[in-house]
């Protein structure tokens, strides 16, 4: 199983440290990406927009 955790380091929704402990479980292939400044719900376009691009980027590796 392939696993991508995204986290915003400032969610006030969900702490860093769940995202964290996610990651450490999972057995690779795995990848965390920090999302700096954004928000739980991603709610401003700019971050919403790369979210999405990191998602399509890291999906095509695995997709045929």
């Amino acid at each position: 199983m392939r696993l991508l955790v995204l986290h915003a380091p400032e969610d006030q929704v969900v702490d860093i440290s769940e995202a964290a402990r996610i990651y450490r479980a999972a057995r690779h292939p795995k990848s965390f990406v920090a999302l700096a400044g954004a928000n739980h719900l991603l709610t401003r376009r700019t971050d919403a927009a790369y979210a999405a691009r990191v998602i399509a980027a890291w999906s095509s590796l695995y997709v045929a």
